[in-house]
């Protein structure tokens, strides 16, 4: 199976896993994307799920489902904050008031003006990356890399993920 068919099949199941409509996947050439290493990205104003073409040719089956993870959680996260998600009422209203000015002032990856670490410490970005984590442990038995400055943000996430799953 190519990795196209496995990006829609990947956001399709984790939108059932999470309880949302599946958002829209697309596939883009970007030359900006390409140089800034954007494999992926959620579109909060289309409701869409944008793959990088350059990337998704060359990328691991693995690679993919973590980004479809990882992505829709994004779509999640927009749910919530629009209050358009019964799942919502598992998310605590402080987090959703975070992720809502977040996603209102978002560091894109996309801008050289802005560090990775202000990206990587956005607590929408914790909780995606949290997610995609816990999922493809489960599925797969496979523990993917946690980037050391916010390895104990994300343990905390999956922490919580254990205790209301019981897992």
């Amino acid at each position: 199976m190519d990795n196209y068919i496995l990006a829609e099949l990947g956001v399709e199941k984790a939108a059932k896993i999470l309880e949302i409509d599946a958002p829209q996947v697309a596939f883009f050439n970007n030359e900006y994307a390409n140089s800034r290493n954007i494999n992926s990205i959620f579109l909060k104003d289309k409701y869409l799920i944008g793959f990088n073409n350059s990337w998704i040719n060359d990328a691991d089956s693995l690679e993919v489902f973590v980004a479809c993870f990882h992505e829709t959680r994004h779509a999640f996260q927009w749910k919530c904050i629009n209050g358009e998600n019964s799942a919502k009422k598992s998310v605590d209203s402080d987090t959703v008031l975070m992720w809502k000015k977040e996603m209102n002032n978002y560091y894109q990856p996309t801008s050289s003006t802005i560090p990775e670490a202000e990206y990587i410490n956005q607590s929408i970005e914790i909780d995606a990356i949290a997610f995609a984590h816990y999922q493809m442990d489960k599925f797969f038995k496979i523990k993917t890399i946690i980037p050391n400055k916010i390895y104990n943000s994300v343990q905390h996430i999956l922490e919580q993920y254990r205790r209301n799953y019981n897992v």
